[in-house]
């Protein structure tokens, strides 16, 4: 039995206990055209690196928050294009993925699906594939060029915790500040890892009681090949915040300590 059919399988049985997702039924129409046509093209990429709200110096401060939270959306039919997740096995040092019901372990899959089709579609037509990492539900994989690089959405229980402001030290970290409309503002990120040359793309967020972070990681030798503007561009859809509107009401990340690391 493959990975899509015991997904399904476990999905139908626990459709009853699982909170409504969005429904981007369009993304998943639109996805095999886009697919084919960067199928065709041919970029320059990078193994794995590390960007991380560590290496901005970037920690959410207490404080008052903007953002509302709301109802999530209407129930979603699953993605008709699955991205198969990918096995990462956990560096040495590293807590082992939380074991979870299968309920909820459907629920953090089908949350995956989604937001893989999303940035299947809003990233640049150079990133050629997106996966989600399986039992890892922040992490995700994209390719370019051959070359496979991390992704990450974190969307965090915080409540009470603000956003520093923006820090810029040239030439390792530049920020923007962007304002997304509705009261929330957006902190965009280019940070040097390894080298000068080597920029990972940060953006931090909030949506009303959690934190948010994308980011894309470079490799050693190469950036990553995703810009800040270009996750701005994901941030800044009216899917992607359907998506925090139903993480934010219906996590799937534990609340922790403010977030240092993405």
């Amino acid at each position: 039995m493959d990975d899509e059919t015991m997904l399904r399988r476990a999905m139908d049985r626990t459709t009853q206990e699982l909170p409504p997702l969005p429904d981007l039924a369009p993304v998943a129409v639109r996805l095999g055209r886009r697919r084919r046509a960067r199928a065709r093209l041919t970029v320059a990429g990078g193994v794995f690196g590390t960007v991380t709200a560590a290496a901005l110096g970037l920690s959410l401060l207490p404080g008052a928050d903007p953002g509302v939270a709301t109802p999530a959306a209407p129930p979603a039919a699953f993605p008709s294009a699955y991205h198969t997740p990918v096995q990462v096995r956990p560096t040495p040092g590293q807590e082992p993925p939380e074991k979870l019901s299968d309920a909820e372990s459907a629920r953090h899959a089908q949350f995956q699906q989604q937001v893989s089709a999303l940035l299947d579609e809003l990233l640049p037509a150079s990133v050629e594939d997106v996966r989600p990492v399986a039992g890892e539900v922040s992490a995700y994989r994209i390719t370019a060029g051959g070359k496979t690089f991390p992704v990450k959405l974190s969307v965090r229980p915080a409540e009470g915790e603000r956003l520093p402001e923006c820090r810029n030290q040239p030439p390792k970290i530049t920020c923007e500040k962007t304002d997304l409309g509705g009261g929330r503002t957006a902190q965009a990120y280019a940070t040097a890892v390894n080298r000068t040359d080597t920029l990972g793309a940060v953006v931090v967020t909030r949506y009303g009681r959690s934190s948010v972070l994308l980011s894309a990681d470079p490799s050693d030798s190469a950036s990553a090949p995703v810009t800040p503007d270009q996750l701005l561009t994901v941030v800044r859809d009216a899917r992607f915040t359907e998506l925090l509107k139903y993480a934010d009401a219906y996590p799937v990340q534990k609340k922790g300590a403010p977030v240092r690391g993405g």
